[in-house]
């Protein structure tokens, strides 16, 4: 085996032996809290506990119960999509940048390894790292689609989950478990790509239709005439009560300035405009 081409396979390997530390996994080893948490949260709405629940007739009691049960639903939730955030940031930023590294980087050894290596060294390294340039790119902008993703379904679940917590301080007649439990369903689909999506999507939507709204369709005709120039020249004299009372009119007629002086349909309050301007002090010297 050449050297260089031990240099580029070691090049190869280096993004998928960096996937398998912590740090690059961006996030400590939890499992055996995970576990103990998992099983605490799970024996909260055992068949057991849902029993129990059914049995008691004591209203605070069965408040309690209830909460205890909706609050160990969430919990496992809370574990599972922990769990599921944490593979979609390694599945999104690692694996694809890795692997097409790693592609282009075994690629280039190929092409080092013939006869004619020293002539095609430089070109392959220069795609290699041009590939790899690449790849970074793409894999960038496929992690901030991610993160905006998951700052979106974050911001659904903490909706829905803090409309549940303020309802756990109601009775189990006004909120029973059935209804809370449905609740619960709703916080963990909150927690998936297609709801993350959807939301963006309805936002994406409304500030389309508020931009629409906003959006100056009309272009005004450009129809200059005597009027127009005559409260020209009042304006040029730089009379304060002159721009005044051209800002009044204006606002009269629910329009901009430049288009109660220039618009064809302004013209009879242009000639009102215009017999006010005559009627004003001339600007004190």
């Amino acid at each position: 085996m050449s050297r260089i081409f031990k240099i580029v396979v070691a090049l190869a390997l280096l993004p998928a032996l960096a996937g398998c530390t912590p740090s690059v996994a961006g996030t400590p080893n939890l499992t055996e809290y995970q576990a103990v948490s998992d099983r605490y949260f799970a024996s909260a709405f055992s068949t057991q506990r849902l029993a129990t629940y059914e049995a008691v007739t004591d209203p605070g009691r069965r408040q309690s119960l209830r909460n205890s049960i909706v609050l160990g639903a969430i919990g496992t939730i809370d574990l599972r999509y922990a769990k599921f955030v944490n593979r979609l940031t390694q599945e999104s930023q690692i694996v694809p940048f890795g692997a097409t590294v790693t592609s282009i980087s075994l690629s280039t050894a190929g092409a080092l390894t013939g006869s004619e290596a020293a002539k095609t060294t430089l070109a392959a390294v220069d795609t290699a790292i041009k590939g790899g340039v690449a790849a970074y790119d793409k894999s960038i902008l496929a992690d901030r689609t991610i993160q905006a993703l998951q700052k979106q379904m974050q911001a659904n679940r903490n909706r829905v989950r803090s409309a549940i917590i303020a309802k756990l301080s109601e009775s189990t007649l006004s909120y029973p478990l059935e209804l809370a439990m449905i609740d619960v369903n709703e916080y963990a689909a909150a927690g998936t790509i297609t709801a993350g999506m959807a939301t963006i999507d309805e936002q994406a939507a409304q500030n389309l239709a508020v931009s629409e709204d906003e959006k100056v369709e009309r272009i005004y005709a450009y129809a200059a005439d005597e009027t127009t120039a005559a409260i020209i020249e009042f304006m040029n004299t730089g009379n304060p009560a002159v721009l005044a009372a051209v800002n009044a009119a204006a606002a009269n007629a629910r329009v901009t300035a430049p288009f109660l002086i220039y618009d064809a349909g302004q013209a009879a309050n242009r000639r009102k405009l215009l017999t006010t301007l005559k009627a004003l002090p001339a600007k004190p010297a």
